[in-house]
């Protein structure tokens, strides 16, 4: 889940496949898809002229499909916490509506010459890219592999933003009042140069190279393209390692917890890699978990700098979505963990700041120890939920590979040197990490969670309360009944769930009513 809205970051990038000064030949749109009718999305009737979107708002619906294509396609039989069935419809209905907004122009009679037949070329390529979507989350089709059907996929979506930035008119229709319609995609590495032989001699290098992985990544990870993404990625795991090691005072505080978090979640991209064609949602994990990237380094002012400098723009954004991401329904044992992980994030970060430079030793080495309960506790439940839940918390959660051990990391540092700046941002992440995925998150008991809250009763005193219960059932790590009834805002025992409640802390002192608002005030909240 991406933690930074990104804003404004409209990057000049060169476009995959290389910008050619004359685009694709004009071509007659061919009917739209042929795949079966299940696969494809309901037939919707052409806009009139009069109420057709404008080129400019086909852009912004073609760059959700964007979006959607990042990591791959993915479709599931069932439907788990409201999160649909899967982002290949989200592409084909997006692409559909573009389809049609744009035959509407044209028999409207917008465009004429050459850049009408830059649109018929663009509808010949949505036809393609609507078959293939399809083939690519159904065993390939008509395309014969699952590899072809996503290369076809990419390559047609490429192409048509390719056509829309070498037309001139259409590239100034698709950029009226502001826009930023059928916008660029991270640019791949230039022919011949592999991560191998890539400069890499600073961020914007390096983010040069991850780009290239973000580019081959768009349609999703296939035998052809599988090889070529994990160079990349371990490049850019190696080179950023040794730049973060070799240069110290680039890397301090929260812009170093970020720097740690972004390899790590490198290092997790690496199992959605492996997992591709074998794991329904590995698409899912890596749409989010590519997109996550590059909004930290777009967030952070001093990493974003680093990542644009030489005329180098590395970990270039990719354009933005429609609307936000849909909420994932917790059922009750998340209710449970959410509320949790919130209070004991926030608890655990007082406690330590509390304790930095203390010189109390005991009383640091038992906080040390319950933050590394606590992350074992966080990593052991996210593992056990497995399917979107996972493929959507994975990089905030799962431990060694996620924003949740970088916290964690730096905090027991910063404590063992007495290092009250690294406590302080160490802090200042896990509110953060805590708030965003509390915010993605719709309790069983409705309404919104407290991300300040310093106890469970806290962090759930903003849901909606819903008819009670007689017994509250014992919670697992493991259990997930997804047809729980509602309940009140449930107050948990450890015997309840798979962390330790947060209502005491580590350090024995009822926490409820202590400076959380005063501590999140002092905090540096940039996550939304």
């Amino acid at each position: 889940m991406a933690r930074f809205t990104h804003k404004g970051h409209h990057h000049h990038v060169v476009l995959d496949p290389p910008v050619d000064e004359t685009p694709s030949p004009p071509v007659v749109p061919t009917p739209p898809s042929t795949t079966p009718p299940e696969e494809t999305p309901p037939p919707t009737e052409t806009p009139s002229p009069s109420t057709a979107p404008t080129f400019s708002e086909l852009g912004a619906t073609f760059n959700d499909a964007t979006r959607a294509l990042v990591g791959g396609l993915w479709q599931n039989a069932v439907e788990e916490g409201g999160q649909g069935l899967g982002s290949v419809g989200r592409y084909t209905n997006d692409l559909t509506a573009v389809q049609n907004g744009l035959l509407a122009e044209v028999n409207a009679g917008q465009f004429s010459g050459a850049t009408l037949g830059h649109v018929q070329a663009i509808l010949s390529d949505i036809t393609t890219a609507i078959s293939a979507a399809n083939a690519s989350v159904n065993g390939g089709g008509t395309f014969g592999s699952v590899a072809n059907a996503e290369q076809a996929l990419r390559a047609s979506h490429l192409d048509i933003i390719n056509i829309v930035k070498t037309d001139p008119a259409l590239s100034n229709l698709a950029t009226q009042n502001d826009a930023n319609g059928f916008a660029a995609t991270p640019a791949p590495l230039a022919d011949g140069t592999t991560a191998a032989n890539a400069p890499h001699a600073n961020l914007a290098e390096i983010g040069a190279i991850f780009n290239d992985a973000a580019s081959l990544i768009l349609g999703g990870v296939n035998a052809d393209n599988k090889t070529q993404i994990t160079d990349d990625i371990n490049a850019v795991i190696t080179d950023m390692e040794a730049l973060i090691t070799d240069n110290p005072l680039l890397f301090g505080g929260l812009t170093g917890v970020h720097a740690d978090a972004i390899v790590r979640q490198l290092e997790l991209e690496l199992t959605y890699v492996n997992q591709a064609g074998v794991s329904p949602d590995a698409g899912r994990a890596s749409n989010d978990n590519i997109l996550d990237i590059i909004d930290i380094v777009q967030g952070d002012t001093n990493l974003a700098n680093m990542a644009s400098q030489g005329g180098i723009n590395g970990f270039s954004p990719f354009p933005d979505a429609l609307n936000p991401t849909p909420k994932y329904i917790d059922n009750e044992a998340q209710t449970n963990f959410w509320a949790n992980f919130i209070a004991q994030s926030n608890s655990l970060g007082k406690q330590a700041m509390d304790l930095v430079g203390s010189g109390d030793t005991q009383a640091i080495a038992t906080l040390i120890a319950d933050l590394r309960t606590f992350e074992k506790n966080v990593t052991d439940f996210d593992a056990a939920q497995g399917g979107i839940f996972e493929a959507r918390f994975d990089n905030e959660l799962l431990g060694a590979t996620s924003t949740l051990g970088a916290e964690v990391d730096a905090m027991i540092k910063g404590l063992q040197t007495g290092n009250a700046a690294l406590v302080a941002a160490a802090a200042d992440q896990m509110h953060a990490n805590s708030a965003d995925v509390g915010g993605n998150n719709i309790p069983v008991t409705g309404g919104t969670y407290n991300p300040d809250g310093l106890t469970v009763a806290e962090v759930l005193g903003t849901a909606v309360a819903a008819a009670p219960v007689a017994e509250t059932p014992a919670v697992t790590a493991a259990a997930a009944a997804p047809d729980v009834q509602p309940v009140a805002a449930p107050t948990v025992s450890v015997e309840q769930t798979a962390l330790a409640t947060a209502d005491v802390g580590g350090d024995g002192v009822d926490h409820a009513h202590s400076g959380m608002p005063e501590l999140a005030h002092h905090l540096h909240h940039t996550w939304g």
